[in-house]
């Protein structure tokens, strides 16, 4: 299964120019129903390991799922990652952008982590377009307790190797513990110059059916965070984990699977 979906990457990757940016992307099924895939902070949709629950329990028939690179990620590079102010907007303009240059204009978005907020203020612009929005593992604003984990990560070489070396990888040391380190900055920036917002004032603006799924014990990102999206998205459903920690895709597959399937499919 695992060669397969190699194969079927490798054979549906491609680039397309949005925004000044060359931005890779991959295509998996043939389905009526259109999925975008947000990655996390130093995601990529060249590393199928960060979505295989997804890529390979999804019915192909039933959706087209398209996962991306943001700009700086992956093989959207160059240029480097910019996270000066208004990263994630940007973010969110690339793969609204993207859906149009690739002549898409009904699709859900599903965003783990930092892609989870890029969806988030996505569905806030592209109201018209986007059906469902399903997040997890992912954050309205920063605090300096969030802050004081973030910190706990600077040192990429303490990471575990399971972590580490796909990462090492696939940009080399350097790169990803400059851009690490260049994300934990600049939700230090967010803290300091913005009172911690990172999308906390677009959740009012989205209108697509929202799922939040969140573990009971992610070390990354607190629970309180899944609350106060649910809290602040008009007709949200919740979804805690018990027990999961920050990767719940990858530690409930099937249930993780079955809950988002049901939720996209639901009329």
């Amino acid at each position: 299964m695992n060669q397969q979906t190699t194969v079927t990457t490798e054979m549906n990757s491609t680039k397309i120019k949005v925004k000044g940016f060359e931005i890779n992307y991959f295509k998996i099924g043939n389905g009526p129903q259109k999925l975008l895939i947000f990655p996390g902070a130093l995601g990529t949709a060249s590393q199928v390991t960060n979505f295989k629950p997804l890529t390979e329990n999804f019915d192909r028939e039933k959706y087209t799922i398209y996962i991306w690179d943001p700009p700086g990620y992956g093989l959207s590079r160059p240029p480097n990652r910019d996270f000066s102010p208004g990263f994630l907007y940007r973010d969110a303009d690339c793969a609204i952008a993207l859906m149009e240059a690739l002549c898409i204009d009904r699709y859900s978005m599903l965003g783990w982590c930092n892609g989870g907020c890029t969806a988030l203020i996505a569905a806030s612009k592209a109201v018209d377009r986007v059906e469902k929005l399903v997040v997890w593992s992912c954050n309205a604003y920063v605090t300096s307790k969030d802050l004081e984990i973030y910190e706990t990560t600077r040192d990429v070489y303490a990471w575990s190797e399971k972590r580490r070396l796909p990462q090492f990888q696939m940009y080399g040391e350097k790169y990803v513990s400059d851009t690490w380190s260049g994300w934990i900055d600049a939700f230090h920036k967010i803290l300091n110059e913005d009172d911690g917002d990172v999308c906390r004032g677009v959740l009012a603006e989205i209108n697509a059916p929202t799922l939040i799924l969140h573990g009971s014990e992610d070390e990354l990102v607190p629970i309180e965070h899944a609350v106060y999206l649910h809290d602040n998205i008009k007709g949200s459903t919740l979804e805690i984990l018990p027990d999961g920690k920050h990767i719940i895709h990858f530690m409930y597959p099937q249930k993780f699977i079955s809950i988002v399937d049901n939720f996209l499919t639901a009329i």
